[in-house]
């Protein structure tokens, strides 16, 4: 049984687009007027500063999220190319029960709201939900875009924690 499985990006191409061009593009041009400069010391040390930042930003990049196992406790991750930063301990008391919810959402284009305010995205997603035993209880513990993937999550949950995969009914009775 493996302890960890890794998912996908934790962030989207639209929020990816966000993160270089809102906070990228600003250090990079700063970065370019302190280079036309005649750099002392205090220079090179602000020339620095904005690399590691830009080098941050771009590492944002490539964070991943997924599921570990420790010590039989669930954990949802952030990884970053493997290796594990943050982990977040997902309670699965009265949680006996998983599914796999898939809904259509939507993402307002930012770029385009001049030009057309109404447009967006339509996407699937597969919510991976935990459920109490009559359904009634809910909590996403995460959202991916493929289905394969999903399932394999799913089979990830039952193997090492016991859920149940089950298609979400709710008994309000």
């Amino acid at each position: 049984m493996n302890n960890s499985i890794i998912l996908e990006s934790k962030f989207t191409k639209h929020q990816k687009t966000h993160l270089t061009l809102i906070l990228g593009m600003p250090i990079i041009i700063v970065i370019l007027k302190v280079l036309s400069t005649d750099l002392n010391e205090r220079g090179y040390g602000s020339l620095l500063l904005l690399m590691a930042v830009l080098l941050l930003i771009i590492a944002l990049q490539f964070l991943e999220i997924g599921l570990l196992k420790k010590k039989g406790n669930l954990y949802r991750g952030t990884f970053f190319f493997g290796r594990l930063l943050l982990k977040e301990k997902i309670n699965l008391q009265s949680k006996t029960k998983v599914s796999i919810l898939k809904l259509t959402k939507r993402q307002k284009m930012a770029w385009f709201s001049i030009a057309n305010p109404d447009l967006a995205l339509s996407y699937y997603r597969n919510d991976i939900t935990l459920l109490n035993n009559k359904h009634t209880e809910k909590e996403v513990l995460v959202s991916l875009d493929n289905e394969a993937l999903a399932n394999k999550t799913i089979q990830f949950l039952e193997e090492n924690f016991g859920l149940i995969h089950e298609v979400y009914s709710p008994d309000f009775s």
